[in-house]
């Protein structure tokens, strides 16, 4: 079983950009909502462009030009964010053997390379914190949550926690509560909890509304009678709030330029018989006409 720290270090070296980008990217939020890339960090206006055309009878010779391109910007606050820790080897060994002893591992007849497994764990994690961070926000910036809340009083009466009983009158109100300008759009979608996934999940099966294929977990999951989609995020494990609105409108900002303002890195120090791991990225997240999105304001 090869444990090379020397293999380490030249590993992250040659990975280290594709690292921080799967991280940042590879987010269940991030697949579904817009993404704009490239952004420094602070307060950057974003541009957004939507328009109205009229329609008027036909006629000759004539070219009288009606309706506008509107422009408009909202505001995303691209933080700086980074992970810094200091393992010791012996913690990192263990591991390692724990992977390579496994029943997956075993079953599959592959070694699973010492520098890899140590990437893809510190990968994981920072995902899970991206994802709570579009969420929720760090305390300083507003998450996804917060700014709905603000900018939103598209609450239906009777809101409530969901159980099996209640999880799909709950969630065809809060899509009812959408603002009814952007209802009929293909990019309507429902961020819940896991726990809340799993509740509506149960309560469409036992009321016959929901036929899923058991060897495929991958299917996407409609609010029957609608155009809404669930998205099941780990930002909001523990929280009862649900929001539905068009995807398009909730736009995270990332870095992703280069090696310099994000990047992820790990090398072993034989003088203090360490490995040291840090990382470098850049995210945001605006919500922009918050006032058409459905909430539960839980």
């Amino acid at each position: 079983m090869a444990f090379s720290f020397g293999n380490l270090n030249t590993y992250v070296d040659e990975q280290s950009f594709s690292l921080i980008s799967k991280a940042v990217l590879n987010t269940d939020l991030m697949g579904k909502i817009s993404v704009r890339a490239g952004l420094s960090a602070g307060t950057v206006a974003v541009n957004l462009m939507d328009g109205d055309f009229n329609v008027t009878a036909r006629e000759c010779s004539t070219f009288t030009p009606s309706g506008n391109i509107n422009f408009s910007q909202v505001n995303i606050v691209i933080a700086d964010k980074q992970m810094k820790m200091e393992v010791c080897p012996t913690q990192l060994r263990d591991y390692y053997m724990a992977q390579q002893m496994s029943p997956s591992a075993v079953a599959g007849g592959e070694e699973l390379v010492f520098e890899e497994v140590m990437a893809e764990f510190y990968v994981k994690k920072i995902k899970e914190y991206n994802e709570t961070y579009l969420m929720q926000g760090d305390g300083v910036n507003d998450g996804i949550e917060a700014q709905i809340k603000a900018g939103s009083t598209n609450i239906p009466a009777g809101a409530a926690a969901w159980t099996v009983g209640n999880a799909i009158d709950q969630a065809l109100d809060i899509y009812d509560a959408v603002s009814e300008k952007v209802k009929d759009r293909n990019d309507i979608i429902m961020l819940v909890s896991p726990a809340n996934y799993r509740t509506l999940t149960r309560a469409l099966v036992a009321a016959n509304l929901y036929h899923y294929n058991f060897t495929d977990g991958t299917e996407t999951l409609y609010l029957p009678g609608t155009n809404c989609s669930v998205v099941k995020t780990s930002g909001l494990t523990g929280s009862d709030f649900v929001a539905a609105g068009p995807a398009e409108m909730i736009i995270a900002g990332v870095g992703l330029v280069d090696e310099t303002s994000d990047a992820f890195g790990a090398f072993y120090v034989p003088a203090e018989d360490t490995v040291k791991i840090r990382a470098y990225w850049r995210l945001g997240v605006a919500v922009a006409q918050s006032d058409l999105f459905g909430h539960n304001n839980l």
